[in-house]
């Protein structure tokens, strides 16, 4: 956790005002900002390869990438995708800033999987107490923050549809380091966490034969697009009975996919059903025959 205490006493300093900012830092910090801009606001839809940051999502959602599915995006996301890169600007140079010692950044890594050769670029690798490991940044909402990262890695372990850890496997193993684990940044309140992987824990082999499982899938001919998620009968318990409402949910998974249109087209965003709220939450169903009860 040293760099995290070395992240929180320098801005417990800069709040006295009682830290020299070195010039050179801040081109870099600028410099930075300028490449993230340009990388997403010139966004360009090249030929379709596996990249590390992507092999541990949904294999669904890559083999619809593979196909060229076009992915729905709102306009917003590019500046969701600005705020995550100009997050890790700042959290860069601050680092630097603070003695925090950066063997290096931003690098690019390959790795050969299953006879192919997959790229990535890692954010960062590097050395606290002697120990030289690669950490992933993140910026994360604060119920992400809160409820995902605060609880360590026992929890993504549970729930990682984004394939996090599995990317940073792969990064660590084509450095030739250790992986740390995450710098989170929860973007509401600016806090930092420092989430670490167990020393104990010796995953990484399984999500190596499982990224070469993945590879032979993906880069399979023959290979079939199959729905990743199955919709969930809606049920509400009724004087102690648990009773059908003949609707079907659609997999919280696929709620937030950009491919969702495309796997269910005829799904409905509606007020829950079941609720008995005031003001119902919207879910999406992908069967809705009762609209209320």
């Amino acid at each position: 956790m040293l760099t995290l205490l070395n992240i929180q006493d320098f801005l417990q300093e800069s709040i006295k005002g009682e830290t020299p900012l070195s010039p050179d830092l801040i081109d870099q910090f600028v410099e930075d900002c300028q490449t993230s801009i340009e990388k997403q606001m010139k966004r360009q839809k090249g030929e379709w390869r596996i990249r590390m940051s992507g092999l541990g999502r949904p294999l669904c959602q890559q083999m619809l990438d593979k196909k060229g599915v076009h992915e729905d995006m709102e306009y917003n996301a590019v500046l969701r995708f600005l705020f995550g890169d100009i997050t890790e600007a700042i959290l860069m140079f601050i680092m630097r800033q603070a003695g925090v010692k950066v063997v290096d950044f931003q690098k690019p890594c390959t790795l050969e999987i299953a006879g192919h050769t997959i790229n990535g670029t890692l954010d960062v690798i590097l050395e606290e107490n002697g120990e030289i490991k690669v950490w992933d940044i993140k910026s994360a909402s604060d119920w992400a923050f809160k409820n995902k990262y605060a609880h360590g890695y026992e929890k993504l372990l549970e729930e990682d549809p984004f394939g996090y850890i599995m990317q940073g496997y792969l990064y660590a193993e084509a450095a030739g380091y250790p992986f740390g684990g995450w710098l989170v940044v929860n973007k509401s309140s600016g806090e930092v966490l420092q989430v670490e992987v167990p020393s104990w824990q010796d995953d990484k082999p399984a999500y190596l034969k499982d990224a070469e499982r993945r590879v032979k899938y993906l880069m399979n001919p023959n290979s079939k697009f199959v729905k990743g998620y199955t919709p969930q009968p809606e049920t509400i318990k009724v004087k102690s009975e648990v009773v059908s409402t003949g609707n079907k949910l659609m997999p919280k998974e696929c709620g937030f996919c950009g491919y969702r249109n495309h796997c269910w087209p005829k799904a409905v965003l509606h007020d829950k059903v079941t609720s008995k709220a005031k003001f119902p939450p919207k879910v999406w169903y992908t069967t809705l025959k009762t609209t209320s009860l």
